[in-house]
């Protein structure tokens, strides 16, 4: 059993071990910040949000000295998140919607991803034969399992749970594999700077 000063060495080490056990220690925390009592989200809704918050500590785990500054980390981003997700759902049933930037987006590290049904829904024809295209030779470059995971999450849409469940992998690693292959690919999407612009949500 590692100690919280080894486990964040390990951390910083890239281990995927350490990561799922940093999961483990983490997830209560996140999950409870998530049902921020002004967010009022569903548990499925708050489980998704923890999920993703723990998934933005990743490039962060460099910038702390102690493993307890991640956990304040994740309280932090997570009940901000459960917040900016209430907002937008209360936008939605105006009929106001979310006018949030996409630039905006990139520059705030607490806000949620960008849904993928969404993504493709302001792209044309011809761009979603770009985005076909550029993920073919982008995937191409990577592992075929990361690939498979990846396309599965920008292409098909599956959310955590069902990645986690296919992959046979900790829900926790669903987000970190997600956010290293999208990481590796990054250089073949800015080839496209529109398609780039709107893919950007995913790659904070």
């Amino acid at each position: 059993m590692w100690t919280d000063r080894e486990l964040l060495a390990a951390l910083q080490q890239g281990n995927d071990e350490a990561w799922d056990e940093a999961f483990r220690r983490l997830y209560p925390s996140a999950f409870a910040a998530a049902r921020h009592p002004l967010a009022s989200l569903t548990p499925a809704e708050a489980e998704d949000i923890a999920i993703e918050a723990l998934t933005l500590l990743l490039p962060k785990v460099n910038r702390v000295g102690e493993f307890d500054e991640l956990r304040l980390l994740v309280v932090t981003i997570a009940s901000r998140k459960a917040i900016s997700e209430k907002r937008r759902q209360l936008a939605d049933k105006r009929g106001g919607g979310d006018l949030t930037s996409l630039d905006a987006m990139q520059d705030d590290a607490t806000m949620r991803f960008e849904p993928a049904e969404q993504l493709v829904s302001h792209l044309n024809g011809t761009d979603l034969r770009e985005l076909s295209r550029l993920l073919d030779a982008a995937l191409s470059s990577l592992e075929p399992r990361q690939a498979d995971l990846l396309r599965d999450f920008l292409v098909h849409h599956l959310p955590y749970k069902e990645l986690s469940e296919k992959y046979r992998m900790p829900i926790g690693s669903v987000g970190v594999s997600l956010a290293r292959g999208l990481d590796k690919i990054r250089s073949h999407l800015q080839a496209m700077p529109k398609l780039w612009k709107e893919l950007a949500a995913y790659l904070r």
